[in-house]
């Protein structure tokens, strides 16, 4: 007979109908759930493979949002070479050039920031109401929409506020989508579906960077740029097919006790909608849920500042703490200098022109690093990679810093080659790892609030490195430091404090069910020993205390007949 067991944590029943439902929907076959965890693990990648396709399509859909974020954040920076935009709202300069005043280079890609800081906080209530699905959905809605005030602006400030409201719902994008593929995707095919955010972005970019030198050359007028902003159109109304032929997270059901929809879900994620396979999964998720409501079962009851205030407390509150700092490390680590390349190549001897070639391959570079850390994953840890890449990054980032003591005539060719090299460290490491730290280390219950905290860690980041980056970057005509590639020195010693902490603080998340790692989070396992023997340990320790616990209260309980007994005679 299987074994069953109860209490997914959804609360007290306000009655005696209520309690026979909660208990109905509440029982899932833990021997079950336990053999679909090991059959994972030992799963292989070309195994994962075959048997999730249509789990990987639908994931990837939802991960696509995030190339209209990427395409449109670095739409901002690469504008700001393109002499129809600078002559449209930019001022004539002292040497007859058109130029965009430096308040507007830093308000336009801020706001956009702010915006999306704005989409972040709207996360968490509107997947708790409309799930992952529908919130995605109505965010591309809104974002089609909003795509007419930069396409048709008459002048600056109304651009500026079409880029804030735009930053909406890339916010949410941000959240919504590692969130999505992690709780869908396999242990193997988890860093793969997470770390694709990350070549979303850098193909964001890459088509970015193509549009606006391919439309620089073809025309000289105002299209040059509006055209590049109207492409947005394509892309959203692509991007919603997709989701809506992809179902909603089978979490997002279980958690609200809907367990037969999220049954239906786990359905069109598996293979052929094998039947024995649905049914493994729905009890591998109810297991891992059971397993995080088993300190705090009384979550349920709180409300919703309670839980956020519980999510920083004991084992939530670390979790939380290495999720944001991870992801202001990818912030702060020199990845802004790539945005900004263009103008760094400028400001190094290049032309317009040439700058905007250079810049072509940064984002084919990232491409190319996002995809070797596929391969790099099924060797190296996520947090060896993490480490490491950040020691090598602060490396070329002294290099390109020493660029600019290079002769005028090699010193933009040696700074474009450094920073392409750069691109491609960042994207094989950080940059994709990111991701698939942030994603992995949430609690399933928290994991949302969670990466909005994370995400709006990172902007915050941002923010000051859209204020600092330009600044340095820029000569003293335009308002600037003029560091240029000497800025690479700055972020080379936030590169090497975020090495320090990684080592100390980020665990290792490669191989580790959501299960385990909750069992490590709970029991205080230092980062450097997260590993699956570890938390194999701890399991067993907890199962002797259950079991001595309930032993315990056997005794109390024949005791007490007992005494109650020779009391009555």
């Amino acid at each position: 007979m299987s074994k069953q067991k109860s209490g997914l944590g959804s609360g007290l029943p306000k009655n005696a109908n209520d309690a026979e439902q909660s208990a109905q929907v509440e029982l899932y076959n833990v021997t079950l759930a336990e053999s679909a965890e090991q059959r994972e693990r030992e799963m292989t990648f070309g195994e994962a493979l075959k048997a999730d396709r249509r789990l990987i399509m639908y994931s990837i859909g939802f991960s696509g949002t995030i190339i209209m974020e990427g395409y449109g954040l670095a739409l901002m920076t690469y504008l700001f070479t393109l002499e129809p935009f600078n002559r449209k709202y930019g001022v004539l300069t002292a040497d007859g050039k058109y130029e965009v005043e430096y308040i507007w280079k830093v308000l336009l890609p801020l706001t956009a920031q702010i915006g999306s800081i704005i989409g972040i906080f709207v996360t968490t209530p509107c997947t708790k109401w409309f799930g992952y699905k529908w919130t995605t959905l109505l965010m591309l809605i809104f974002s089609a929409t909003l795509v007419a005030m930069p396409f048709f602006a008459p002048n600056i400030m109304i651009l500026c506020v079409g880029f804030f409201l735009q930053g909406i719902p890339w916010g949410v994008f941000q959240v919504v989508s590692p969130a999505y593929a992690s709780e869908v995707s396999t242990i193997q095919l988890r860093p793969i579906l997470t770390t694709w955010n990350n070549l979303c972005w850098v193909i964001g970019q890459l088509l970015s960077a193509g549009a606006i030198k391919g439309f620089s050359v073809a025309f000289r007028t105002e299209w040059a740029f509006r055209i590049p902003f109207g492409l947005q159109w394509i892309f959203t109304f692509l991007l919603a097919i997709g989701i809506w032929l992809a179902p909603e997270s089978p979490y997002w059901y279980i958690q609200k006790g809907e367990i037969a929809r999220g049954r239906q879900a786990i359905v069109k994620l598996v293979r052929k909608g094998d039947p024995s396979m649905a049914e493994e999964k729905l009890a591998l998720m109810q297991h891992t849920i059971q397993q995080e409501h088993t300190k705090d079962a009384e979550i349920a009851q709180l409300g919703k500042w309670e839980r956020i205030k519980l999510m920083l407390k004991g084992s939530d509150a670390r979790r939380t703490e290495i999720a944001c700092i991870a992801w202001t490390i990818q912030a702060m680590c020199g990845s802004s200098i790539i945005a900004w390349g263009p103008k760094l190549f400028e400001n190094s001897g290049l032309d317009a022109s040439q700058s905007l070639s250079v810049n072509m391959a940064l984002p084919a570079a990232g491409l190319l690093g996002t995809l070797a850390s596929w391969w790099l994953m099924a060797y190296v840890g996520r947090r060896s990679i993490y480490f490491y890449g950040l020691l090598v990054m602060a490396l070329l980032l002294v290099a390109c810093g020493g660029a600019s003591y290079a002769p005028a005539n090699v010193s933009g060719w040696a700074a474009g080659g450094v920073l392409t090299v750069y691109t491609m460290v960042y994207d094989l490491t950080v940059g994709p790892i990111c991701y698939s730290i942030v994603s992995e280390i949430p609690s399933i219950r928290y994991r949302a609030v969670t990466l909005s905290a994370a995400r709006g860690a990172y902007l915050g980041s941002n923010l000051i490195n859209h204020f600092l980056t330009p600044k340095m970057l820029s000569a003293p005509s335009e308002g600037g430091w003029g560091l240029g590639s000497r800025t690479g020195f700055v972020y080379a010693v936030l590169c090497l404090l975020s090495a320090t902490y990684t080592w100390f603080r980020i665990p290792e998340t490669n191989g580790l069910s959501a299960r385990s790692l909750d069992i490590l989070f709970q029991h205080g396992v230092s980062a450097r020993q997260f590993n699956n023997a570890t938390a194999a340990q701890y399991e067993q320790l907890d199962r002797e205390k259950n079991t001595r616990l309930t032993n315990t209260a056997s005794q109390n309980s024949v005791f007490s007949v007992h005494a109650v007994s020779s009391k009555a005679q």
